[in-house]
């Protein structure tokens, strides 16, 4: 018995070595759908602690700069990545460590960029419009009237502060 026990705790440790500390809690979940009627989810969050990044100024110089809002984005192929808020004078801007994707929204559209393979600029991959989220739900009327129990969210979108059935927590 201690010996399974023992081999459990290893294999847990291993795993978290492995896959390392991405728990993920989201705060709020949008949904972006495109021309074609992919959609992309994206889960926001916080870290608990500051995340460091690198910020190049207009003038050459860089400076180091913290943040800890983050999210989770998925796209239509069920790809998915964490990205760090970052400066930017053209919207919220979101990238990863590794700087391979960038997640942009200005206003209620988005843009999801990967790093051109020849490492110079981005190319878009995705690129949509707000059609839910937990603030906005598609086809969202006055409360006046309306029964605040029935979902008006695409087929499929679960917001974290809903029951499967649509009602709200």
């Amino acid at each position: 018995m201690r010996a399974l026990t023992a081999i459990m705790a290893f294999a847990a440790a291993a795993q978290l070595a492995l896959t390392g500390c991405t728990s993920f809690e989201a705060t709020a979940v949008k949904r972006y759908v495109d021309d074609a009627n992919n959609y992309v989810t994206v889960e926001e969050g916080r870290d608990e602690k500051d995340h460091f990044y690198n910020v190049t100024l207009p003038n050459g110089r860089t400076v180091k700069d913290k943040t800890r809002s983050k999210v989770r984005v998925t796209l239509p192929d069920n790809t998915h990545f964490i990205a760090y808020q970052r400066l930017s004078p053209f919207g919220n801007l979101f990238m990863t460590d590794d700087e391979k994707w960038e997640y942009l929204v200005q206003g209620t559209g988005c843009f999801v960029a990967h790093l051109a393979k020849d490492g110079k600029g981005y190319q878009i991959a995705y690129q949509g419009t707000l059609c839910a989220s937990e603030r906005n739900p598609l086809n969202e009327k006055s409360r006046r009237g309306s029964s605040p129990h029935v979902s008006s969210a695409p087929q499929g979108f679960k917001s974290p502060s809903t029951t499967v059935d649509g009602r709200r927590r």
